[in-house]
């Protein structure tokens, strides 16, 4: 001990006996604490040593220092052990096994005890390093023998007598902040507790000399440099000649006291955007019921999802993943009031709770003004990223009374949302729609479609444009589905790519169609390249070309005989890693081809830095659609630009999407060099395919559509043509003897009669007679509703289909209808839109395209 303390404890009129004093500290130090001797034979072990290694102080006794240690730890053990004998303080980390074999990580501290001039043995002290602070901590043995346990602990420690600081190790000193150890006699620790904790420090004095024996209290101390950190005391209250001692610890829990803040945060919150969390949503809601059910009030749910999250965090990264949901999070709140509570809930899922709602509309403008703000572009690192949000609403009490109601419901709505495209919200309704309900079966039933080989490809074949020889096709995949007959990828392929199927989706597709064209050309067919649809984000994949060397190998197709097709958008992301998978694709003899040119975000300049890796162009159906003799300025001078651009940098041009024959007339003037669309035929299964292939060419389809056939064929009754179709409602009502009950969806009648009617959808339904549909249309003030099943089908343009019905009647319902239909065609002859009913008058396509 320094001299200054010697002289603090000389004015208090009585010295501390030094070896009772420190044998105290050995005793009672809650680390385990031993004396050896020179030969490494444990002489006299502590509490701390018994009760953590579990061995009885009669069971150590002359027990080897090194039987205590790992096997692998014994040699370097020895070398410190041997230092210390030689007069040195040694330090290291070391692992000892307890009583009941498991092994126990420590820190070792060994100084030599030297008696009488010479060394005796070794003092040693193991510290738990995983519960290094849990133990109490109570004095040590003598003076001799542990100042430097004392002096090297790491907790400060303090002893006071007679009111005065006596004794305080240099840990002490720098837990108050001192830069040196300045805990001398007029060092006084008062002047380093915080006020607002002075008292409750007092106490703690006053307490143990009122006869409390040991005291633990967490309180707030002040350093030296006015920072504020939290400690820990631990004091206990010792009798040495009548003197009472209070000998005690001090420990900075600064850090653990923010480790239990934060641990306490994250209870209630979110770690990554730090929004409140589901069990914090959870309680809040059944708080709002309460309320709202007393005050007779309303309040709305909003749940959001940003839409193919994952699809950014699959081809980006997890880490801008991450920051785009906090930039998110950010965005919405800013939009938001402060009564509005936003949570996060779950990856991309967000929940608003908007207490105290007067009106519909106050909800519809906080979605719409949120809508707008996320169509905004995020800027993270070096990418502009556009991403869109749906959004499900519902209300208290209407939709729902209790928590689980209420959430259930503003989940039906954002999936309803959800499949009506991106940025749209949707308020909750007792139903759903016929196409929503299939978009929901659909999502479950995909994971089982690959194991049921419900799965199949359709090819549609490219067409040269002067010779109408087949040059290629592209395989289109299709879902033979049970309930909904054949389906369409854009239906089904967003939820696959949400899901992560698409991976195996994709292999199957990749590996199906070189099987199939390799047997295709060994049964003497024409050889010609079929191309397959890679998403950007099994693009940018780094297994993707190891996988398709592995199928061409598998195969044995020759690899010029597969062509990769490639959105526009594929080429904006990490320009380099494009640039070198093209590169091996172009070695490897692959053709690529970039899809739906003219619908990204590049310009024809653009193509440019991928001259040489591109070996087709496709031109993308809307500016097919605007072809036209009477456009000489827009679409036609656009497209011709695309065309010899694009041949200029050596690439082939394929029009999709071409169904009329002025269409046809245009492109070839523009010398366009391949075709691909319904004019020369339609996407169609493998067999139908391989016979279009036997004859080579293909000639124009000029003869009326399928469909005039198939319904001159089969009607039985008297039908009514409308020039002016009727807009009615329809809805699904038994799916395969199933009953349903779903909202209802537009369509537009086309014909009508006592058998059945025709009409347009853009939903795609299968021929089954045990799915009923009901229809409800106006007919000169009269409110008609059919039944009736789907009894053909024929897709007339890309996403619109034509339907025959036949009826199904119960009771007098075909009279009524009788009778109806006869007045019809009676107001028919003087008007081909009679007023009191739904009839239209729009292009028909438009009409539908409007609706989405």
């Amino acid at each position: 001990m320094d001299n200054n303390l010697m002289e603090g404890q000389s004015n208090h009129g009585e010295a501390i006996n030094s070896d009772l004093f420190f044998r105290s500290l050995f005793t009672y130090n809650p680390d385990i604490v031993f004396f050896a001797d020179k030969e490494g034979v444990i002489a006299s072990v502590n509490e701390g040593f018994t009760a953590t290694l579990g061995y009885s102080k009669d069971e150590i006794a002359l027990y080897p220092l090194e039987e205590l240690l790992l096997e692998s730890e014994v040699a370097k053990f020895r070398i410190i052990f041997n230092s210390a004998l030689s007069g040195k303080i040694e330090h290291d980390n070391t692992v000892i096994v307890q009583k009941n074999g498991a092994p126990l990580e420590v820190e070792i501290h060994i100084i030599p005890a030297i008696a009488e001039g010479r060394t005796i043995g070794i003092f040693g002290v193991f510290k738990d390093r995983t519960e290094l602070n849990n133990a109490k901590y109570e004095l040590t043995e003598s003076e001799l023998k542990f100042r430097s346990l004392v002096e090297e602990s790491s907790f400060g420690v303090f002893i006071i007598q007679n009111g005065k600081l006596v004794y305080g190790n240099p840990r002490l000193s720098e837990i108050v902040g001192l830069r040196v150890s300045n805990t001398s006699r007029d060092f006084n620790i008062y002047h380093y507790i915080d006020p607002e904790d002075q008292a409750i420090f007092q106490s703690i004095i006053d307490n143990l000399m009122d006869g409390e024996e040991s005291i633990e209290q967490s309180i707030k101390m002040i350093q030296e440099d006015g920072n504020r950190i939290d400690v820990e005391f631990r004091v206990k209250k010792v009798l040495y000649h009548n003197y009472s001692t209070i000998i005690g610890t001090i420990i900075d829990i600064t850090e653990r006291k923010k480790a239990e803040e934060l641990n306490n945060f994250l209870v209630y919150h979110d770690a990554l955007t730090e929004l409140p969390n589901r069990r914090f949503l959870n309680e809040k809601i059944e708080q709002e019921i309460i309320i709202s059910q007393t005050l007779q009030k309303r309040f709305a749910l909003m749940i959001l999802n940003l839409d193919r999250f994952k699809y950014v965090n699959d081809t980006l990264g997890h880490s801008i993943g991450d920051e785009l949901l906090k930039k998110f999070s950010h965005r919405l709140k800013n939009q938001l009031g402060e009564e509005a509570v936003l949570t996060r809930v779950d990856g991309d899922e967000f929940v608003i709770l908007l207490p105290d709602i007067t009106n519909t509309d106050q909800v519809i403008d906080y979605a719409k003004t949120l809508i707008q703000s996320i169509e905004q572009p995020f800027h993270i690192d070096n990418y502009e990223l556009f991403v869109s949000t749906s959004i499900g609403i519902s209300f208290f009490p209407i939709d729902g009374e209790d928590y689980e109601t209420i959430v259930k419901h503003a989940n039906s709505a954002l999936y309803r949302a959800k499949s009506k495209g991106n940025n749209n919200y949707q308020i909750y309704t007792s139903s759903l729609d016929a196409e929503t309900y299939k978009s929901f079966t659909l999502e479950t039933d995909l994971r089982k479609a690959l194991k049921l080989n419900q799965l199949e490809l359709y090819y549609q074949p490219k067409i040269c444009t002067n010779t109408n020889q087949i040059i290629g096709a592209e395989a289109l995949i299709r879902w033979n589905h049970p309930e909904w007959g054949m389906v369409n990828p854009n239906e089904f392929i967003p939820f696959a790519e949400e899901t992560g199927l698409i991976v195996e989706i994709g292999k199957w597709i990749k590996e199906t169609v070189c099987t199939q064209n390799k047997a295709w050309q060994d049964n003497g067919l024409p050889a010609i390249p079929i191309s397959i649809n890679l998403s950007a984000h099994r693009f940018m994949e780094k297994e993707i070309l190891a996988d398709i060397s592995n199928i061409l190998q598998k195969t044995q197709l020759d690899p010029k005989y597969l062509e990769i097709e490639i959105l526009e958008s594929s080429l904006l992301d990490n320009e380099t890693m494009i640039l070198a998978i093209l590169d091996e694709f172009k070695k490897m003899g692959i053709r690529v081809s970039l899809d739906d040119f003219g619908t990204g975000y590049s310009s024809l300049s653009y193509l440019q830095k991928f001259k040489g890796r591109i070996d087709t162009l496709k031109i993308d159906r809307t500016f097919i659609n605007g072809l036209s003799r009477k456009d000489s300025d827009s679409t036609n001078f656009i497209t011709k630009m695309i065309i010899d651009l694009a041949q200029h940098l050596h690439m082939d041009v394929v029009a999709e999407g071409v169904e009329t024959n002025e269409q046809l007339e245009v492109l070839k003037e523009l010398n366009c060099n391949a075709i691909q669309g319904y004019i020369f035929s339609k996407p169609v299964p493998a067999e139908e395919f391989a016979a279009l292939l036997q004859n080579s060419k293909i000639k124009v389809e000029t003869a009326p559509k399928e469909e005039v056939k198939v319904t001159e064929n089969r009607r039985k009754y008297f039908r009514i043509d409308l020039d002016v179709p009727l807009k009615a409602s329809m809805t699904l009502t038994r799916i395969l003897g199933r009953n349903v009950e779903l909202g209802k969806a537009e369509v537009l009648i086309e014909d009508i009669g006592l058998g059945g009617l025709r009409f347009l959808s853009d939903i795609r339904l299968t021929v089954h007679q045990d799915i009923v549909l009901e229809f409800e249309v106006e007919i000169l003030g009269n409110t008609v509703k059919l039944q009736g099943a789907v009894a053909w089908m024929n897709e007339i343009s890309y996403g619109i289909y034509q339907y025959g019905i036949e009826f199904l009647f119960h009771d007098n319902a075909q009279a009524d209808l009788t009778q109806i239909i006869n007045r019809l065609a009676i107001a028919l002859r003087k008007n081909p839109s009679p007023p009191d009913s739904s009839f239209v008058k729009v292009n028909k396509f438009h009409f539908f395209n409007v609706k989405k």
